[in-house]
């Protein structure tokens, strides 16, 4: 007879595209770069009639730098102001802290605008909650971590969660397991009492069980397929989670 496993006391989601869906539309990326020109336009004192084609050509490259990093597997995470000064400066436009910041912010909110969160995902989690269930959320993101809250905090996500861990503000991405396992710090609980909630097979669902946690592939968004990697359950949508929990409790 094979021993009980132990009892789930945590819940770690993964953020995009497991409780929000998210796509940058080219409108929302051409407001927020017309903000960046006008704003450097502003502390240049001088108008430059080829600047928003010089931002969006900045903007696409630094993006372009970003999905580079992931699709080579690098696990150590970009600084987005860092690349944003250094190309801007590049193009010869070398900006004061303050000016960065603003358009650290203003880039921040075509992402921003994208994000969308389901009324069911949000009924789960509070009945999650009321299950008695401590949730938190890692997410590789190299977009600022207090934006990134400020945006849980706006979309209702919030204040189901004890604990929010982002690569961006601790230099490391999933599947490294330091991410995990300072999220199941924050949160309170050892790896074997949690589950991990995810799209992405090797980022989250290899990377979650190789620390101990048992591991649950959502493909509400996105449906990937990895013969070597067998996830503990796998859901269609999050409102499956709590019966896939009782899967794993049996």
């Amino acid at each position: 007879m094979s021993p009980a496993s132990p009892p789930i006391r945590a819940i770690l989601f993964d953020f995009g595209h497991t409780l929000v869906d998210f796509r940058r539309t080219q409108e929302a990326l051409h407001a927020a770069y017309q903000q960046i020109r006008d704003r450097i336009e502003a502390v240049a004192y001088m108008e430059v009639p080829e600047l928003l084609d010089l931002v969006e050509r900045v903007a696409g490259g630094v993006d372009g730098l970003v999905e580079a990093s992931y699709r080579e597997g690098r696990l150590q995470e970009l600084d987005q102001a860092a690349l944003l000064r250094e190309s801007l400066a590049g193009i010869g436009f070398d900006l004061p802290d303050d000016v960065i910041e603003h358009i650290v912010l203003l880039d921040h909110s075509a992402y921003s605008n994208s994000l969308t969160v389901e009324p069911e995902v949000l009924d789960t989690l509070e009945r999650l909650r009321r299950e008695g269930y401590r949730m938190g959320l890692v997410s590789n993101l190299t977009l600022r971590p207090d934006l990134a809250r400020a945006d849980l905090e706006r979309l209702g996500l919030a204040r189901y969660l004890s604990a929010s861990v982002f690569s961006s503000e601790i230099g490391i991405r999933k599947p490294d397991p330091r991410i995990f396992r300072e999220a199941l710090g924050r949160v309170g609980a050892p790896p074997g009492e949690a589950v991990f909630v995810g799209d992405r097979l090797y980022d989250d669902i290899s990377g979650a069980q190789a620390v101990g946690m048992r591991a649950v592939q959502t493909r509400q968004f996105r449906q990937e397929e990895d013969p070597r990697i067998h996830p503990d359950a796998v859901i269609d949508h999050i409102r499956e989670l709590p019966d896939a929990l009782a899967g794993l409790r049996g």
